[in-house]
């Protein structure tokens, strides 16, 4: 793998790879040096494995002249094969800000819980320099973090924009989550939230969810195909020949 990898970070190559047509998940392991060891792709149906690999292939190329063995590269395709849960609405199961008063760094920590499920977690932070005037664009922000440790989550969030207003002499936060859908479609979702006495902060993260789970009810939950021994998908062969042979 050539140098320029080390300009590169595990989250940006798998953010790039979960961009391309079918894929759901992606994930790369490195070894202590840094150089790929492994990609795994989890996709659909609609393309074969083939032209996944070389999708990751041409991709990392494109992007950052990062060359990687086809050999590298595993492909998992999923489908749904029966009636899919809706994933739940989530909760706030632990939200804190800690100030670092010598340094003036905040250190912003959230954890959020499926409503259905104590025992997953999300977990997003944010550190920076601490402005009492945005603290709660700093809380939003580990807020989001959390939100993309979501595998069913398949395209990161950003958020868009923040606003502060007065509603029947209460303050109110309204957040505005944006991502890009796999067809290259920017989506907003629009959340808001009034502050509350045991914690004014508590009312970003509660307008993040707010934004968010209007829109989890449309994330579904795949499961796996169940193959036959003899019907299973080669990703490659084993001389790696395959991959450069033309499609019909």
């Amino acid at each position: 793998m050539s140098g320029e990898f080390e300009q590169v970070s595990v989250s940006e190559i798998e953010t790039l790879i979960k961009r391309l047509p079918t894929v759901l998940r992606c994930h790369l392991a490195v070894n202590e040096w840094g150089a790929v060891e492994e990609i795994h792709v989890l996709t659909t149906l609609e393309r074969s494995p083939k032209q996944i690999v070389r999708d990751v292939e041409s991709a990392l190329l494109a992007q950052w002249d990062l060359r990687v063995d086809h050999k590298k590269i595993s492909v998992a395709q999923i489908i749904d094969d029966g009636p899919m849960e809706a994933f739940p609405r989530l909760t706030v199961a632990e939200f804190r800000m800690d100030l670092d008063a010598i340094s003036q760094l905040a250190h912003t920590y959230v954890r959020l819980q499926p409503g259905n499920d104590d025992t997953t977690n999300y977990e997003g932070r944010w550190q920076g320099h601490y402005v009492p005037s945005q603290h709660h664009n700093m809380v939003a922000w580990a807020c989001v973090d959390a939100l993309n440790h979501i595998p069913e989550l398949r395209e990161p969030v950003v958020l868009a924009q923040m606003e502060t207003f007065t509603m029947v002499g209460r303050t109110v936060i309204a957040v505005a989550l944006s991502y890009i859908t796999s067809r290259g479609r920017e989506e907003i979702l629009v959340g808001a939230a009034p502050e509350r006495r045991d914690g004014p902060q508590g009312a970003a993260v509660n307008a993040v969810l707010d934004a968010i789970n209007r829109k989890l009810s449309e994330i579904q939950r795949l499961k796996p195909v169940k193959h036959p021994p003899s019907d299973g998908v080669e990703a490659e062969s084993d001389d790696g020949g395959d991959l450069d042979s033309p499609e019909s």
